[in-house]
């Protein structure tokens, strides 16, 4: 026994160190993991916990691991630090119970190949490694619902505490708790009677976080209930494609869950319970179409279960056709694991590479926006934005949510436009209400080019076209726009019908950026055919693109025009009639640009 054990815990500590290397190798944040920073931040500070100060909306989903950063900042500990630990830390926790797991089913040579073969396949997992560092609560949830299975396997009591701090850490800890229960009353598992206790208690342990949320929020649900969820056929359709894609990646094409049901009769009976929250699990990710977010974060609690019941299923598979006390049955089975693990590394990696890549430079691009407006010396402002994690946090400033998850009134009440295009996935806006607020600045993620459903419905608002302008700052040596708010604007909200021509423009601007002049000019001109009279920005584009094609005289025109329909506001048409006009010695007419550049180019 003691030798068993020491081989186990070297298997154990292999893999964990492996692990561990591959998350810290990482090395980001998640944006969204800014929200909950913002709100220990704020918390700490003093304000509540709030992501606005004065605005009491619960715009996060992972209170369990809010409390624990706020409790760890106590003791001198940076929240954000605490976050990451958390996350290698659970991921360390579900290796331990992995081991320990199959060391109570199985007996010594056979308990040696299928722990090393799970732990392999999760050490190999990129996805795995990559929530773990994120800085949200994946990693920690999945800990949790791994634990609340065993024990519940096992008919303990335990799970249902277990799955109720796993349902405070993501609501969908309610969703495993039922599934338990479901698979209990089919099988005949425990008595109705015993359910029922079970499901009591699981009420009276989340009552006092229900209580909390009605008296300091207002609201039975979080936030984010209302601006993300809902049922649609397109809802459906994205589901089935985030499945699809995880399946390729990591599903070895779905023998990894088809394998263990087609087997389900030989499993050992605490592993049936496993399956049966696994598939029901996996339903329910393909019914909400998946996850905003890229790489595979819904599909992250079930991999333990999944690699745990792959593994036994073809043990037991190849255990039917070979002795089990043969040598042959463990070559066979390390030569699959190992050939499934190295295809667990390989085929994703590519792919997860860019979204790191992504991640990173998104995170690393608001945090230097942020920190450009915060050090700007303005006063405290109201910013519009699509893309809220590290920009709010580093910039302190109010932030209206433009997609609603820490905004009340366009969550419950979004005024989407027909003719915009949008997805499931950001589909919640309300651009009257938000003219309304009035925000100072609205920042897009893009810069000056919309990319978001709400940063392009914003365009079909008269007073958005004729009250906001484009100003420019640096931003690790490249220029970004931002949109300001004309102080003295005055003039009514009108709705343009058609929402033909800003997707033309932004297709326009992507082509300039790029270089593609000729296509470029191609969206252009089509965009100005369908687009509302004063927007000038227009304008400012062809003039570019025609000076851009050595046409200076057409150029000139355009931008000078651009210059005229905004009252002077156009600022990227004044810095590009400077620049000519310094280029052929006219420094009156340069100056005359630089002076409107000089009073109006600025955040505040």
């Amino acid at each position: 026994m003691l030798k068993r054990n020491a081989v186990l815990i070297v298997i154990l500590s292999i893999f964990s160190v492996l692990f561990v290397i591959r998350a810290i190798s990482q090395s980001f944040t998640q944006d969204d993991a800014f929200i909950s920073y913002r709100y220990v931040k704020n918390f700490l500070h003093g304000d509540g916990l709030v992501f606005n100060p004065g605005e009491r909306v619960e715009g996060y989903t992972n209170f369990f691991l809010i409390i624990l950063m706020i409790f760890f900042s106590r003791f001198g500990l940076d929240y954000i630090l605490v976050s990451k630990i958390i996350g290698i830390g659970s991921g360390i926790g579900i290796f331990i119970l992995i081991t320990l797991w199959i060391s109570k089913i199985f007996e010594r040579r056979q308990s040696y190949i299928l722990a090393s073969a799970v732990l392999f396949l999760l050490a190999a997992n990129g996805a795995f490694a990559y929530w773990a560092i994120s800085g949200l609560e994946t990693l920690l949830f999945t800990a949790l619902v791994f634990w609340g299975l065993y024990l519940a396997s096992n008919k303990n009591m335990l799970f249902v505490p277990i799955l109720a701090i796993a349902t405070l850490t993501r609501p969908e800890g309610g969703l495993v708790f039922i599934f338990i229960l479901l698979f209990y009353l089919i099988t005949k598992t425990c008595h109705r009677i015993e359910v029922g206790k079970y499901f009591l208690l699981y009420i009276l342990l989340l009552l006092p976080q229900l209580i909390f949320r009605l008296y300091y929020y207002h609201d039975i649900l979080p936030n984010p209930f209302y601006a993300k969820t809902g049922w649609s056929v397109e809802y459906f359709s994205s589901g089935i494609q985030y499945v699809w894609l995880f399946l390729r990646h990591y599903g070895f094409y779905g023998i990894l869950i088809f394998l263990p049901l087609a087997l389900y009769k030989i499993l050992p009976k605490p592993m049936r319970l496993m399956l049966f929250v696994v598939f029901g699990y996996g339903i329910y990710i393909l019914l909400v179409g998946g996850d905003v977010l890229h790489g595979h974060r819904f599909f992250i609690p079930l991999l333990p279960p999944m690699y745990l019941l792959f593994a036994i299923a073809l043990y037991q598979s190849f255990g039917r056709i070979i002795p089990r006390g043969g040598s042959y049955l463990y070559s066979i089975m390390i030569i699959i694991i190992l050939a499934a693990g190295i295809l667990t590394f390989l085929l994703p990696r590519n792919w997860m590479q860019q979204i790191h890549f992504a991640e990173t430079r998104l995170v690393n691009k608001m945090m230097v926006q942020a920190n450009v407006i915060k050090n700007a010396g303005t006063k405290h402002l109201t910013i519009g934005c699509t893309t809220i994690g590290a920009f709010g946090y580093y910039s302190d400033a109010d932030i209206i949510d433009m997609l609603g998850l820490t905004d009340k009134t366009i969550a419950k009440n979004p005024q989407s436009i027909a003719t915009i295009k949008s997805t499931w996935k950001e589909r919640n806006y309300n651009i009257p209400y938000l003219m309304k607020r009035a925000p100072d600045l609205i920042l897009f993620s893009t810069g000056l080019k919309p990319s978001a459903p709400a940063e392009k419905a914003l365009f079909l608002s008269s007073k958005f076209r004729r009250g906001y302008y484009p100003v420019y700052h640096d931003v690790g040596n490249k220029l970004w726009a931002i949109y300001r708010r004309k102080v003295d604007f005055k003039g009514e909200d009108n709705y343009y019908p058609s929402a033909e021509f800003i997707d033309l423009y932004a297709d326009a601007l992507v082509h300039f950026f790029e270089g593609r002049y000729d296509l470029a000019l191609e969206y252009a001109r089509r965009s100005m055919i369908s687009a509302p009279p004063d927007f000038y920005q227009l304008y400012t584009l062809v003039g570019g693109i025609m000076m851009e094609k050595n046409n200076p005289e057409e150029g000139l025109k355009l931008l000078q025009q651009a210059v005229s329909m905004s009252d002077g506001y156009a600022m990227q048409a004044c810095d590009m009639l400077r620049r000519f006009y310094e280029m052929v010695g006219d420094s009156a007419k340069a100056q005359e640009y630089y002076q409107l550049i000089s009073e109006k180019n600025r955040l505040y």
